[in-house]
């Protein structure tokens, strides 16, 4: 039998309307909870630091039996970009094994907050399906995400559109029925941060802010610039189940998986918001393609060393006061991910005949954009 016949995940045609895909379960280990917080430099200190959050109100509801049944000593909070990865990672085999591109995120919340040793659910909805012409070889399907812990608490819930193929051989006529999606994720339906109290302004160090110091319209770079290698595409895929067959394919060039790029960028933004509770998610794209540097490189035998440098930064849209609570404010930021093209990532792109090539300015490239809410301490907060 062949390997193919083996594969559950559906082609776009497979998908039927109002279908609910339950995609089963996964425990978060403390060590993938921090292994994560150190490959992709996550510096917010909510899931960095245990005694922080407990001081500030995070108690485990679970501890006892986790200390019981999983030998977890005071189980921290997940950090929330890994939390995403493992909500993602869940529904991968069963809607996007198959797929050409992950086209968009919509209206993503955070629940309930996620302690290290939770065991998590995933089941999505099938909410709607594209095709742009008769005859198509690929469409899109628009899909509802919700993830929940052992408690049947809700922790997170999104919707995403993947673009997949049909089956082999097969084509598909045109349709559009695609549910529309709120502008503005609402924020009484989202989880917010318990209170900042007594927090120590020596942890903002030289770049972190409270929620007065940031401007409007300002845009704040990250700390610093980096590639992302094979090894940790792929543990963060492993560790959050993700077997998507793109990011192993040597004809794909071994495409990585958005999600590492999503964390890269988060992390070197993190020191400007350390205290930070992100909310959810507006809108997201992934805009171009990004490689493993190391991978990459030998391909098309290239000696430069920073092949596929990301380069993080966001900017501030808004600045919202939430009614009583004055210890924090919301802010509205495009999170903003730039790639730096050299030889090898250039050739890698035709390759694969990515059109987007037009778009590549003084050797940088846009490869993700995401316009998100996080929580941020007033100067109220601090000692």
């Amino acid at each position: 039998m062949s390997l193919i016949n083996l594969v559950s995940s559906k082609y776009i045609e497979e998908f039927v309307l109002g279908e609910v895909l339950h995609h089963g379960s996964i425990q978060i280990t403390p060590f993938r909870n921090r292994e994560y917080i150190k490959k992709f430099k996550k510096n917010y200190l909510l899931g960095a630091d245990s005694s922080l959050s407990q001081s500030l109100g995070y108690k485990d509801p679970d501890a006892n039996s986790k200390k019981d049944r999983f030998n977890i000593d005071t189980p921290g909070l997940v950090s929330q970009g890994y939390l995403f990865n493992v909500g993602f990672g869940l529904s991968v085999h069963d809607i996007s094994f198959n797929a050409i591109a992950n086209l968009s995120y919509k209206n993503l919340r955070y629940g309930k907050p996620v302690f290290e040793g939770d065991i998590l659910f995933g089941k999505s909805a099938v909410l709607g399906i594209e095709v742009k012409k008769d005859g198509a070889s690929n469409g899109s399907v628009q899909v509802k995400t919700t993830i929940t812990n052992q408690r049947d608490e809700v922790v997170l819930e999104y919707v995403r559109q993947v673009l997949l193929r049909t089956s082999p051989g097969q084509t598909i006529n045109k349709q559009s029925n695609l549910e529309k999606q709120p502008d503005k994720i609402d924020f009484t339906e989202t989880q917010l941060p318990l209170e900042y109290k007594n927090l120590n302004r020596g942890w903002l160090e030289n770049n972190g802010k409270t929620f007065e110091e940031f401007e409007k319209d300002e845009i704040y770079e990250g700390d610093s610039a980096s590639s992302i290698k094979l090894v940790d595409f792929s543990w963060l895929q492993i560790s959050t189940l993700n077997d998507a067959g793109v990011h192993h394919d040597p004809n794909s060039n071994f495409i990585g998986y958005g999600g590492a790029v999503k964390s890269i960028t988060e992390g070197q933004i993190s020191n400007h918001i350390p205290f930070g509770y992100f909310l959810g998610m507006n809108s997201g794209s992934h805009d171009a393609p990004t490689y493993p540097s190391d991978i990459i490189q030998s391909i098309f035998n290239s000696t430069n060393q920073d092949d596929e440098v990301i380069i993080g930064s966001f900017k501030v849209i808004e600045k919202i006061q939430i009614e009583d609570r004055a210890d924090m404010g919301i802010l509205t930021i495009e999170l903003r991910g730039d790639k730096i093209v050299t030889e090898a990532g250039l050739k890698a792109y035709e390759k694969a005949g990515f059109k987007g090539v037009s778009k590549i300015k003084d050797n940088k490239i846009r490869v993700l954009t995401m316009e998100m809410s996080v929580a941020i301490p007033t100067d109220k907060s601090f000692k």
